[in-house]
């Protein structure tokens, strides 16, 4: 079977299946392990917002 002829036969899934779809999908996939500068990077993130906290959505200015 062609990557081609499971897109088009994903295609044919109805909408609200889709997320079921996604599901079962997303199994076959084989996880990767992080690589260490990912892992540093993320633990970094994490410290960063608990020390300094985060902006809200609301109170950016989009303009």
């Amino acid at each position: 079977m062609s990557k081609e002829l499971l897109k088009g036969l994903i295609e044919l899934v109805p909408e609200e299946d889709i997320e079921t779809l996604y599901k079962v999908v997303v199994k076959f996939i084989p996880e990767v392990e992080p690589e260490q500068d990912e892992v540093i990077a993320i633990m970094e993130g994490r410290r960063d917002r608990e020390e300094n906290g985060a902006i809200p959505h609301e109170a950016i200015n989009w303009d």
